[in-house]
């Protein structure tokens, strides 16, 4: 019991001193959750909208493997021509996935407080599309058809850079990941909070 006690206060004391200075980032464990835009170029219009949560888990001073959980979505119409007329045509487009890789600091400044990395995941995902089809015949005319839908899962793969900016414990990380998932590349420029423990 006297020997567990003084363990328990040696860890209490270098969590403390973790706590108190800068420390090495080996070992160490962020979380982080962003949101941003996301850029699907099959998509009728360029609103979009991305969510993202990751863990990385420091292996070395430099490198890490990520786990990473994507939602993309995206909802938005585009005017054509149909008999001489304008006509909107909508669609609606998600993409969802889990990854897990590695990546590396390619840059990190003396007190760590600053770090470039660069990352490349891999795992699953789905993306769904609902969408009205428009096929043109000329300037003026086309055919629509309505209520069009194409589902596909498979293999999903992440590659990204971003930037970490700490204050103590706490990141703020601008990033761009391009995402590969259901036979298609989309965009996702995000702003990531994170804690370190």
């Amino acid at each position: 019991m006297k020997r567990r006690f003084i363990g328990l206060l040696l860890a209490l004391s270098c969590l403390q001193s973790l706590s108190a200075q800068e420390f090495s980032k080996d070992g160490s464990v962020l979380y982080s959750i962003g949101a941003g835009y996301e850029r699907m170029p099959d998509a009728y219009s360029p609103q979009g909208f991305s969510l993202g949560v990751s863990v990385r888990f420091y292996t070395s001073g430099r490198m890490f493997c990520e786990l990473m959980g994507h939602w993309g979505t995206h909802e938005g119409d585009k005017t054509v021509m149909q008999k001489g007329k304008p006509f909107a045509v909508h669609d609606e487009r998600d993409c969802l996935l889990a990854a897990a890789g590695a990546g590396y600091d390619v840059f990190q400044d003396a007190g760590k407080r600053y770090a470039l990395y660069v990352k490349a995941l891999a795992g699953y995902g789905v993306r769904s599309s609902r969408y009205d089809d428009y096929m043109p015949s000329d300037a003026d005319d086309g055919s629509v058809t309505l209520g069009c839908e194409d589902n596909r899962k498979g293999l999903a793969f992440v590659a990204g850079v971003g930037f970490d900016a700490r204050f103590g414990r706490w990141t703020l990380t601008p990033s761009v990941d391009a995402i590969f998932v259901g036979g298609r590349w989309n965009v996702a420029p995000m702003l990531s909070f994170g804690f370190f423990y």
